[in-house]
């Protein structure tokens, strides 16, 4: 009983602990590994605002968390605490899709029945894509609705919180039934809600096909961010931007958690081979760096950020009657990584909304990849940082080992291989000889 208590202790600490820091986003949250003994480990893993719920490879939530869903304490108090009668038209036992919400139930039931209803058609994280619907639903502050709703879940059915009770409306109740049908047919929550956040972006607009940010490509930028304050410190006097190109724009994301954070010192160029995500990265742009425009010296956003539509491949000094210097200071790319063989392994949430072109990189994973090498000493003098699949590293560092025949033809070295925060093989540095 001892054990139990403690590990409960933890748990709870650590939803609490995780919303508190919810709202920044950049914290690290408690990570709880409840062995079979009675003594727990407690690990710091990188957390963001809200769980990336598409990924290439997902991992539902308890085995993240590395705890057997049975013996999960947290999880029987969710049990405990839903109510499990059928009234509301919610019968738990017929296997129904839908959750039907009547009219005037409260905010914290309709709640726990969209978790049972997404947990029966196994649906990945139910909590986390019932609290983001929800949220949306009712119409609550991006920022901070999703984690006023996460507080409800540890609340018994008599808590006296005003959210908690609020009684919804009609209008509330269809919105809410609606997104739960799309989760249940496992859209991506991205699509469904429209956007997601981002590094320091809050709000990016997200639209399909375009690949679903995941967080661990959040970690990417801040490598990439860490050589653009080195080249900021060492460039002298001279006020010249410093030159970024991000092959594979998607949504925008890179380029743009990167343009966000030095506005006044980079200029960004982002290449992707969809129009529709060319158009999207340029929306985005607009929306998150309008602000850092200074209107009456004529600039322009495009002055710090601008997508166009060109493949790694073709992109050259001269794209569609412009013409483009190619002495970037940093090349960073995202590219399509996965195996063909791993295509059809994906989960359904992805196969089936996120683009091919983004996710397949073919036979190997590695034809983007080769193409950016390829072309990387004509593109800059200096390095270039890709997220790649974890099989990658390895054979990256040894294809291009410093010194070697493919090295030395290529005019490419291997630098490092970094981890990401889940402990996988995951990201590249290369440098132009």
């Amino acid at each position: 009983m001892a054990a139990f208590s403690i590990k409960l202790v933890l748990k709870v600490m650590f939803l609490l602990v995780s919303s508190a820091m919810w709202k920044r986003g950049q914290a690290a949250a408690l990570k709880c590994a409840f062995s079979s003994s009675s003594t727990s480990q407690i690990i710091g893993v990188m957390s963001r605002q809200r769980h990336t719920i598409c990924s290439p490879k997902p991992v539902p939530i308890y085995n993240r968390f590395d705890i057997p869903k049975g013996k999960d304490p947290l999880y029987s108090i969710y049990s405990t605490a839903r109510n499990l009668s059928s009234n509301n038209g919610n019968d738990t036992s017929d296997g129904a899709a839908a959750v039907k919400l009547t009219p005037g139930i409260t905010i914290q039931t309709a709640l726990n029945y969209a978790i049972q209803a997404l947990e029966r058609k196994s649906v990945p994280e139910p909590e986390e894509s019932a609290l983001n619907l929800l949220s949306h639903s009712l119409g609550l502050c991006w920022e901070l609705g999703h984690r006023e709703l996460r507080e409800i879940l540890l609340l018994p059915s008599t808590s006296k919180s005003v959210l908690a009770n609020q009684p919804m409306s009609e209008e509330q109740c269809n919105a809410f039934q609606s997104l739960i049908e799309r989760r249940i047919h496992l859209e991506p929550l991205q699509y469904i809600i429209g956007q997601w956040d981002f590094h320091d972006l809050i709000g990016l607009k997200i639209k399909e096909p375009m690949l679903c940010p995941r967080p661990e490509t959040e970690e990417l930028v801040e490598f990439v961010l860490k050589d653009v304050s080195e080249l900021i410190r060492n460039r002298g006097s001279t006020k010249e931007r410093i030159r970024i190109l991000d092959v594979g724009s998607g949504t925008g994301a890179i380029g743009l958690a990167i343009a966000n954070r030095y506005c006044d010192e980079v200029q960004v160029l982002a290449l992707d081979v969809l129009p529709e995500a060319v158009e999207l990265s340029n929306d985005n742009a607009k929306r998150f760096l309008a602000n850092h425009i200074d209107e009456e010296e004529g600039c322009e956003v495009d002055t710090i950020y601008k997508a166009i539509l060109c493949s790694a491949d073709d992109f050259t000094n001269t794209q569609a009657g412009e013409t483009y210097k190619m002495d970037f200071d940093i090349v960073v790319s995202n590219p399509p990584y996965i195996p063909s063989r791993d295509m059809a392994t994906l989960s359904e949430d992805v196969s089936r909304y996120e683009s091919d072109k983004a996710l397949c990189g073919g036979d190997d994973g590695l034809d983007i990849v080769r193409h950016i090498v390829k072309r990387l000493p004509e593109w800059t003098t200096g390095n270039c940082w890709m997220e790649v699949d974890d099989s990658h590293p390895s054979l990256i560092a040894d294809w291009l080992s410093p010194g070697s025949l493919e090295s030395s033809r290529l005019g490419v070295e291997c630098v490092s291989t970094h981890k990401d925060f889940c402990g996988r093989d995951r990201f590249v540095k290369l440098r132009v000889l």
